[in-house]
């Protein structure tokens, strides 16, 4: 039984990947908020949002495999090492230009897709110089506006560009690896597969932050709040949505409608934090959005 949410996103793709982007385009504000550890706060989105999506699971009448569900784990704690590198990095670039580079991850998927024996598209190659060229100006290794603006988001942009990098490529296998699960059967269903997936996430995240020695927000009150709004609004509405939204939508489309994400985040980070982006950061944020719209394009 296909559930509300996804029956919308298929019906209404472009407002389902519209809403979806909307909903975890706040994800990295709530995340600072919220005063937690990386690993805090990623234990949070996958504990909170497990429920609802064993909840929802059950109403999709699907039966994995064991194999399709111990992979979908496998992809869970990918994610949390995603999220773990997405979450170092908000400070290092600030909230907005955070979920910015991990775009990237289109660019990883091609390099693992190439590794397995597929073709890569000449489009995609074109397009490596464009992105290589926004992460070094996101970075401020290269500022054309050098000293006519003496601003930048985060403590340390170059730091911050690596641990994003770090973001995409693991949120690269993690895609990869649900692709293959989606793909290699009809028993597989969305929320089960999200349901799994936070397993995984829970339990990579649950051990970093105990390593780290706490599994709680410093303030419990009202950084516990924060981190069940991400969880609520990110893993249990927004992905969902997006994933149903996008197969239905031209990739240009579906790659315009993501990019409001960052677009908010960034307009949310100079509001909330007075984050202000340099203007060649700005320019690399959009250089890198061109050069992932390009690679994106069927």
């Amino acid at each position: 039984m296909p559930s509300a949410p996804l029956g919308f996103a298929t019906r209404h793709p472009r407002l389902g990947a519209a809403l979806g982007a909307l909903a975890i385009s706040q994800s990295s504000t709530l995340a600072k908020l919220s005063g937690g550890t990386p690993a805090v706060v990623t234990l949070f989105r996958g504990a909170v949002a497990l429920p609802f999506l064993w909840f929802i699971a059950r109403r999709e009448g699907h039966s994995a495999t064991r194999r399709d569900r111990l992979l979908a784990v496998l992809a869970g704690g990918l994610f949390a090492l995603d999220l773990q590198c997405f979450h170092i990095s908000i400070p290092l670039l600030g909230v907005g230009l955070a979920t910015v580079v991990p775009n990237a991850q289109v660019f990883i998927v091609g390099i693992y897709a190439a590794l397995m024996g597929e073709r890569t598209p000449g489009r995609a190659i074109a397009a490596i110089p464009l992105a290589f060229l926004g992460l070094l100006l996101l970075a401020q290794v290269v500022d054309p506006f050098a000293g006519a603006l003496n601003v930048s988001a985060g403590s340390d942009p170059a730091l911050g560009v690596l641990w994003g990098l770090g973001a995409a490529a693991f949120y690269g296998l993690y895609l990869v690896i649900t692709r293959h699960i989606s793909s290699g059967s009809s028993a597989v269903g969305p929320f089960g597969m999200l349901r799994d997936a936070a397993i995984g996430t829970i339990l990579v995240s649950g051990l970093i932050a105990a390593a780290g020695g706490t599994l709680l927000p410093p303030d419990l009150w009202p950084g516990v709040g924060y981190l069940v709004l991400l969880a609520l609004m990110s893993q249990v509405l927004g992905y969902p949505l997006i994933n149903a939204s996008i197969p239905h939508l031209p990739s240009v489309v579906g790659s315009v409608l993501l990019f409001v994400q960052p677009l908010m985040t960034v307009v949310a980070g100079a509001l909330i934090f007075g984050e202000i982006p340099a203007p060649g950061q700005l320019l690399g944020a959009l250089t890198l959005f061109v050069g992932v719209l390009v690679a994106a394009r069927r």
